[in-house]
């Protein structure tokens, strides 16, 4: 369903511009493309935020779908986009708590843990955390005007798999992945870097995959 739903997204965006761009050029409408692309691109980043709600990344997609609904409010209504940003962010952590489908109890002190699963948002600070858990599942991290590190290296993966999400918001998030695994990275940048260097080996099993989004922000894959 994630890949099907992302090719829709993508494809869709791509008849969008050329049929702006079609009709700018046989003169059928008169206005400017290239101001109304400018406008309205935010909605790229609502659409890639519905996407990961309905595929179960609830924060994830809020955070996304807060963040390009404000580009879109600023550029239509010419608003200041700071002063309009903290309180949907706010609104935007309170509904992610509210619909989050796991939680966990985040110790910012916390350096070690032995979860199965990782849920956490560092937002406006960092966080560092190294996970020895023998049977980790996966998870859902991000940053937003913060930093978050994550160490893998201790971890057991999970015989049937584990499936990470990483998103970076005018942040900076980094993942340090175990050896005795195959990790397969699948991410999106969007005016920001998404930097899996991951050395190769010969192991098929278990399977690590970790997407996510670097918007405004950097997420770099390591191991």
């Amino acid at each position: 369903m994630g890949n099907n739903s992302g090719k829709v997204i993508f494809g869709t965006i791509l008849i969008a511009l050329g049929g702006l761009l079609l009709i700018d050029k046989i003169g059928f409408l008169s206005f400017d493309v290239w101001t109304s692309i400018w406008t309205y691109w935010p909605l790229i980043l609502v659409l890639i935020g519905i996407k990961l709600f309905v595929e179960g990344k609830t924060s994830g997609g809020i955070i996304l779908t807060t963040f390009g609904t404000v580009l879109l409010l600023t550029n239509i209504f010419d608003w200041n986009f700071f002063a309009i940003l903290w309180p949907l962010a706010i609104i935007a952590i309170g509904v992610s708590i509210i619909f989050k489908q796991e939680k966990s109890t985040v110790n910012t002190s916390e350096v070690e843990s032995d979860e199965n699963r990782v849920d956490d948002t560092a937002l406006f600070w960092g966080i560092e955390k190294r996970l020895t858990s023998k049977e980790f599942k996966g998870g859902e991290i991000n940053a937003i005007f913060g930093g978050y590190e994550l160490d893998l290296r201790d971890v057991k993966v999970s015989k049937e798999g584990a499936t990470l999400s990483v998103n970076a918001i005018f942040g900076g998030a980094e993942v340090t992945v175990p050896k005795d695994c195959r990790v397969v990275t699948n991410g999106t940048g969007i005016f920001g870097g998404w930097s899996p260097e991951i050395k190769a080996n010969d192991v098929k099993e278990p399977v690590l995959k970790i997407t996510g989004s670097a918007i405004f922000g950097g997420v770099e894959i390591k191991g």
